[in-house]
């Protein structure tokens, strides 16, 4: 008996994701999907160190906080050696999205009690109200992070430590690929994918603004939000942070004719 056709949606497409990861699983389903996949790191994470920082990890570890809140693997990276012992003292674990949790189950051996559907606004909708006497929650977290998750729990009644555990920054121009960037200029790639705003924001002073043939998918509101600051149109935004939701997005924009995309024209 014959095997069923599997479909390559993506096939004969080239495309561009501005992050590089050992096993990306969205390259590996870009893949899957047909497309020719190039990765390109546009932005560098750099762990920090600080008192506070030294600080928070230790009353993490004694179970001084009710919870603690990842929105990356990174965040969690910068506590994970506390997390076993915090568990166990009765410290519980909320993770922004599937792929956070995924890591701090690896990395660290627990698995998070709350799971957000890949965004901070999401956690939120489904995070509890403090019981009387509850601790405080940590949040170790990018730099660069907006206020959305703490301001969200504070007004949920809670009382918010928030941390930075790295920063993120554009990477340097002279570690850029040559032949990704030129034929990301000359219009060879059927479509970018940007999966935080600092990549969005790094994305014009590295490579330049994307060639009207080559759509812009986003993860995430606030990454299409970064975009739109940029002067970047946005063809399609994924629906959460999967990898379905990602290819599903890409298919959905590059089955768009072009002119859909572009600027309006203004009457001088």
């Amino acid at each position: 008996m014959n095997e069923p056709h599997v479909s390559a949606p993506l096939s004969g497409r080239r495309i561009l994701l501005t992050r590089a990861k050992p096993d990306d699983a969205i390259a590996r389903a870009l893949r899957m999907a047909g497309a020719q996949v190039d990765t390109l790191a546009l932005t560098v994470s750099t762990p920090l160190d600080s008192a506070r920082l030294d600080a928070a990890r230790a009353r993490l570890t004694d179970g001084g906080y009710a919870w603690v809140v990842f929105s990356s693997w990174r965040a969690a990276r910068a506590v994970a050696a506390a997390l076993p012992r915090a568990r166990s003292l009765g410290t519980r674990i909320a993770a922004v999205g599937a792929a956070t949790a995924q890591w701090t189950a690896d990395h660290a051996g627990v698995s998070a009690d709350m799971t957000g559907a890949g965004s901070a606004a999401a956690l939120l909708e489904c995070f509890p109200a403090p019981s009387s006497g509850e601790r405080s929650v940590l949040i170790p977290r990018s730099a660069a992070a907006p206020d959305t998750l703490p301001d969200g729990l504070r007004a949920l009644g809670w009382r918010v430590e928030a941390v930075d555990a790295y920063t993120t920054t554009p990477a340097d121009a002279a570690d850029i690929n040559a032949d990704i960037a030129g034929n990301f200029r000359a219009g060879h790639y059927d479509a970018a994918v940007l999966t935080a705003s600092s990549q969005a924001r790094a994305l014009p002073p590295l490579l330049g603004m994307p060639p009207p043939s080559t759509r812009v998918v986003t993860i995430g509101a606030p990454t299409a939000l970064a975009a739109g600051r940029q002067g970047i149109a946005v063809a399609a935004q994924a629906s959460s942070p999967t990898s379905d939701a990602i290819v599903r997005a890409l298919i959905d924009a590059l089955d768009r004719p072009v002119q859909a995309d572009a600027p309006e024209e203004r009457d001088s």
